[in-house]
């Protein structure tokens, strides 16, 4: 064989080296203050505990930047600050990068699809904020900060981050903004919002891939309440409402709670408890979980026209679910329990029925869950 045409083959080679794809969960729990990573086989969805990282006292929520290279994570005491962490591309490792204040403990943390902006959401100050995030991903130590009603829950940007959103909780409203791409100041759409009904208590929110139809679960009335994202403004309409509550759970309405009454210790009667909201890769079913009945309740999503409606309720064996993840390929869930000293993954079935098949030991009080897939040649 010629020089040329052996250069030609090594370089053929080269280019068609097999691509393997490993999928991590990252999963926080304010108890122990730990970040644990765990790999999970997409084949058979077993879970893997392979290395925890000292995050800080009360770490809680989480994101990780679009590229898939840095993890932040908010700590929820004084003096309140985000950490950052690389992720290295082939073992999925956390090395600690950068630090930065935050305005408030931060109950939700996320970035704009650019990953140019760190966004968050402070149940107890009533607020969301914007931090730009440089080329080295520091987050600025120049916050902005945009007054909500009580309990704002949640703040993302939509798939063409040109709006924002948030779950407005204790107003029951959902807030809605333009997004500024270059100085990353929000601007109120319309009123600056759309209302639910009364004691509905918007907490987290999900898009659809096509970034048409926006999904809200309500903590206090297990419902998920649909919108339209105009394209043009970014102005939510409502279109549709599915109940995630089957009578047989015996769940009164929920309250509103915060830090002095988070259990309702001294209201024996069990109320409904919702709590985080995802949307399946392919995008056609929406899962909900809800605490006080340790379980999930399963919804079918009509792309065609943004549609909702009720499948089923699961339970699950991690006691008072908080949040939960897809795996890439959308056949497993993983749920984290606030009382679990586990985490689980359940295979997804028909009308989205759960099937434990895998579980890890979790931290202390465990809950919020970020889901990276890596490739490396």
């Amino acid at each position: 064989m010629s020089k040329s045409l052996l250069l030609a083959a090594v370089v053929v080679g080269g280019l068609s080296l097999p691509v393997h794809a490993t999928t991590y969960a990252y999963i926080s729990s304010p108890g122990d203050g730990l970040i644990s990573q765990y790999r999970l086989d997409q084949s058979n969805g077993s879970l893997k505990l392979i290395d925890q990282v000292s995050a800080g006292d009360q770490v809680n929520p989480m994101a990780i930047t679009p590229d898939g290279k840095v993890l932040f994570a908010a700590l929820r005491v004084k003096p309140f600050q985000v950490v950052g962490y690389h992720i290295d591309p082939k073992s999925g490792h956390l090395t600690p990068a950068t630090k930065a204040p935050l305005a408030q403990s931060m109950a939700y943390l996320s970035t704009d699809r650019a990953g140019h902006y760190l966004l968050g959401a402070s149940y107890g100050a009533d607020a969301v904020t914007v931090q730009a995030i440089d080329k080295a991903y520091q987050p600025s130590d120049t916050i902005q900060s945009y007054a909500t009603g009580p309990h704002a829950h949640s703040v993302r940007t939509d798939p063409s981050n040109r709006f924002a959103y948030t779950g407005n909780l204790g107003a029951d409203r959902v807030l809605q903004y333009r997004l500024d791409s270059k100085t990353g100041a929000l601007t109120p759409i319309g009123s600056g919002y759309v209302s639910v009904p009364e004691n509905t208590g918007p907490r987290h929110l999900a898009f659809s891939k096509d970034g048409k139809y926006l999904y809200v679960v309500g903590e206090m009335s297990g419902t998920v309440t649909a919108f339209a994202i105009d394209n043009n403004t970014g102005a939510l309409t409502q279109i549709g409402v599915a109940n995630g509550i089957p009578e047989r759970l015996n769940l009164a309405h929920g309250e509103v709670r915060d830090a002095r009454n988070n259990d309702l210790k001294d209201d024996p009667t069990p109320r409904i408890w919702a709590a985080d909201l995802r949307l399946s890769p392919d995008g056609k079913l929406l899962f909900m979980t809800e605490r006080t009945s340790s379980s999930v309740s399963a919804f079918a999503v009509d792309a065609a026209t943004g549609g909702v409606r009720y499948l089923d309720n699961y339970p699950v064996q991690e006691q008072q679910p908080r949040n939960i993840a897809f795996s890439p390929n959308g056949k497993w869930l993983l749920v984290t329990g606030e009382k679990s000293d586990k985490v689980g993954t359940y295979a997804i079935g028909a009308k989205g029925a759960l099937k434990r098949v895998g579980e890890a030991v979790s931290g202390k009080g465990a809950l919020w869950i970020e889901v990276l897939q890596t490739s490396v040649e």
